[in-house]
């Protein structure tokens, strides 16, 4: 930790650092074959299916600092307000890189600022990849590995499985730097399954950590949890240790199914935007959906305040960031390449490359911005909880006024999270999602937004989701494969993967999501099987809706529909209708070997939807039994389907019915 009553001259580095050289990831072969199968998927997509790239990043030439302008060569802070920062070489620190103050800009003049740039270890074999190798597994004899495309998926090829009342202890691993965040972590991959996480010094001793944020004190270590839905991470959280050596050990509480047990840097940003300290950081607390935001940085511990060296901004500003790169040193949890913890704040970031990597990694996480020509690629195999939909590679947690334009998002959990109410447009990008957490789409959405000519072509996973009200999703293209199973839907369950999709859980009418226009997009949707998990039942979909809310208009949308598996558990359906009450559907043109329509389907029953003038396609390998429109499922009827005006080609009306459910429609 960086001693909190130092004052630092601009551009010089803290006294209590090295300037430390740019240290390569340390995620071996498997972190390296990810990001190259990542970044040779974005150079396929660019090159070779015809469409037009947004402008994104480019690299910079450097220059020297013009007159007034603050040269860069250290971590420090960037303090002047109204300044103009320059970097001269690469700033490299083994914590948080950059502290900006208010109305900065930041010119990264084609360098890397590197984060979390430390000598930091990996706990040996910490995802099971190798077996039971470098773990003491004499506490657990029931301990074995299974193959992760046999039993559930997380991460890698391996999970751990334990039985109630059995323990397994790490190796050691060095952590180089002291009294700053460590996570002390578990994937856990079902929130049936409890752990307690604890940790043991060089000598054997379980270190124990309390923590108090004013007159409260919370234990952190060691720490006892079971994750949210959908499974995730138990995590203990260590400040003011030693640097040294220290293992983790893993007690099962009930029988589990582990992965990714390690010791990582937490709490890290690249370029950091401080308003108040936001000290509550531990596992608990996280539950309780409490921020963090730079607890290493304050005056006291658990504090708010932060150290007198670091430039607190208060009131409306803007802060600019161009022309360079940002990245993490090591992959860690919980942390980002720009961070702010004031809601006051608007981010131009222009023409910036930033690279994460990590459990929960973000590339971007402030209240507004406008977000031209960047790139951003992110390794986030997994984040901690899935509910919180801002734990992605960009999230934008108050952005009326924003812009996000020509830019491209490779990876992540989630590319892009957009909290609004209105007055923000995101047009011209490319997002190449890998979801392999629920509902962490390619993009979340508020309300109030326009989107138009952005290019979706997920390598794993789904489009738009929104549950707002008053967008307008028009002229994007879209391209979506059924996905695999994830560790929450393996078990005779149905998972959907969709271009886009429009929830509120069928809440009340004049509340959740309705008035939302999605119009003139193109969709190309393929449905698949998946035989390694026999009982996964995979869907794919155009449009999906699921919004009792009130009426979303859906309109001259051209969706090519190809169920490749027929005679499977694999569905797909160009409009995926459930738990809803009302919606239109209108000239749409839909080509498919499957019904277009299925309205009233496994997620729910749906009544009052009018489907009006649309042309459907019987495509010629379509089974001989093919009907345009499919309605009800075992448990769920349709009632109140409205078909009006319809035109078929190669195929006349016809309805696929659900018998036992209600069913009750009108064709006109």
């Amino acid at each position: 930790m960086l001693p909190g009553e130092v004052t630092n001259t601009p551009g010089v580095a803290h006294p209590a650092e090295t300037m430390l050289p740019p240290v390569p990831l340390r995620g071996g072969i498997r972190l390296a074959k990810k990001r190259a199968l990542l970044m040779a998927l974005a150079m396929f997509c660019l090159l070779t299916r015809g469409t037009t790239a947004p402008a994104a990043y480019g690299p910079t030439n450097h220059r020297s600092p013009g007159p007034g302008e603050i040269p860069v060569t250290g971590p420090g802070a960037c303090d002047q307000a109204g300044k103009t920062y320059v970097l001269t070489r690469d700033v490299s620190s083994e914590m948080s890189a950059l502290f900006v103050g208010k109305d900065v800009t930041l010119d990264l003049n084609g360098y890397t600022v590197w984060y979390a740039a430390g000598r930091y270890e990996h706990v040996p074999n910490y995802g099971f990849e190798e077996g039971l190798a470098h773990w003491d597994v004499s506490m657990a004899p029931s301990a074995k590995t299974e193959d992760t495309d046999k039993v559930k998926p997380f991460i890698g090829k391996k999970i751990l499985r334990l039985s109630k009342g059995e323990e397994i202890v790490s190796e050691y691993a060095t952590l180089p730097v002291a009294n700053r965040s460590y996570y002390a972590m578990c994937g856990v991959l079902t929130n049936e399954m409890k752990v307690t996480v604890g940790v043991d010094d060089e000598r054997g001793r379980p270190v124990i950590c309390d923590l108090s944020y004013g007159d409260e004190k919370r234990r952190t270590c060691p720490q006892t949890g079971n994750t949210m839905l959908g499974g995730g991470f138990v995590f203990a959280y260590l400040r003011d240790l030693p640097a040294g050596k220290y293992r983790i050990r893993v007690h099962a509480d009930t029988d589990c199914l582990l992965d990714e047990v390690d010791i990582r840097p937490a709490l890290d940003a690249g370029i950091g935007i401080v308003g108040p300290v936001q000290p509550w950081g531990s596992y608990d607390s996280l539950l309780l959906w409490s921020p963090v935001g730079f607890p290493d940085y304050a005056k006291t511990p658990g504090g708010t305040e932060p150290a007198s060296w670091i430039p607190r901004v208060t009131g409306p500003c803007t802060i600019t960031i161009r022309n360079g790169v940002i990245r993490n040193g090591f992959e860690g949890i919980r942390s980002w390449g720009v961070f702010s913890s004031t809601d006051e704040v608007r981010v131009v970031l222009d023409n910036v490359r930033v690279v994460t990597s990590g459990i929960s990694a973000g590339a971007l996480r402030v209240p507004r911005a406008t977000i031209r020509n960047c790139r951003f690629e992110n390794d986030a195999p997994f984040i901690i909880q899935r509910h919180d939909g801002s734990d992605c590679s960009v999230s934008l947690t108050s952005a009326d006024g924003s812009e996000v334009s020509n830019s491209t998002f490779i990876g992540g959990q989630g590319n892009l999270s957009v909290s609004c109410k209105g007055n923000v447009t995101i047009h011209d990008n490319l997002f190449v999602n890998r979801e392999t957490v629920v509902n962490h789409y390619s993009l979340g959405l508020g309300s109030g937004a326009e989107i138009y000519r952005n290019v979706f072509r997920p390598e794993i996973g789904s489009g738009i989701l929104t549950g707002g009200q008053n967008n307008d999703i028009h002229e994007n293209s879209f391209e979506i494969v059924a996905a695999n199973g994830c560790c929450e839907y393996t078990d005779h369950t149905e998972y959907t993967t969709s271009a886009i999709r429009l929830t509120d859980y069928d809440r009340p009418a004049g509340t959740g999501c309705f008035n939302n226009r999605v119009h003139h997009n193109r969709m190309k949707v393929v449905g698949r099987s998946y035989p390694n998990y026999p009982d996964y039942r995979p869907i794919a979909a155009g449009v999906r809706v699921d919004c009792g809310g009130g009426v979303n208009y859906v309109y001259d949308n051209d969706i090519t529909v190809e169920l490749r598996d027929l005679n499977t558990t694999a569905q797909a359906a160009a409009f995926y209708v459930s738990l809803s009450n009302g919606g239109e559907y209108r000239h749409n043109r839909v080509t498919t070997n499957v019904p277009a329509f299925w309205i009233g389907n496994p997620y729910g029953p749906a009544k009052n939807a009018k489907v009006i003038e649309n042309t459907i396609i019987r495509a010629g390998h379509a089974p001989a039994d093919f009907k345009p429109f499919r309605l009800g499922w075992w448990q769920y009827g349709a009632v109140g389907i409205e078909f009006i005006g319809n035109r078929f080609v190669n195929c006349e009306f016809g309805v696929q019915a659900q018998e036992g459910v209600e069913i009750r429609y009108t064709n006109r």
